[in-house]
């Protein structure tokens, strides 16, 4: 049984759950653009870019809860573009309005603005169902 960060942080249940779905989204994304576990296609700049030094970057600033584990706009970006480049929020945008729409970015920008509260037991299921997820892909790739 996975055990969660007992460190005495008062956010310990957020982190774990968000470490699991940051594994879960890179690996999806590395095996959607490369078919390996290796390296993945950035979603900004699409540059090949090795599993270790990718994050998983928001479309849509601020990582409000709201947006935070939503696997729609959130996507494997290399670090220079995540960090570096602040997202590259123009680019990510470019992508999405060509993969949905305007229509569905739009509806995503006005939700990111709602409040949603997360319980530690919210945060718990969430890090269970992406830990359970990253472990189903990383078995249909062995």
């Amino acid at each position: 049984m996975y055990k969660y960060k007992t460190s005495g942080k008062k956010h310990a249940a957020k982190d774990t759950a968000w470490k699991w779905f940051s594994l879960y989204i890179r690996l999806r994304d590395c095996i959607a653009t490369t078919g390996t576990a290796d390296a993945c296609k950035c979603v900004t700049c699409g540059n090949i870019v090795p599993y270790c030094q990718l994050d998983s970057g928001h479309a849509l600033g601020h990582r409000q809860n709201s947006v935070l584990f939503d696997e729609s706009i959130v996507y494997a970006q290399c670090r220079r573009c995540n960090q570096g480049g602040d997202g590259e929020k123009m680019s990510f945008m470019y992508y999405l309005i060509n993969k949905h729409g305007a229509e569905w970015y739009d509806f995503k920008v006005t939700g990111s603005k709602q409040s949603v509260f997360y319980s530690d037991l919210d945060f718990r299921a969430i890090a269970k169902e992406y830990r359970e997820k990253y472990n189903a892909l990383k078995r249909s790739i062995e």
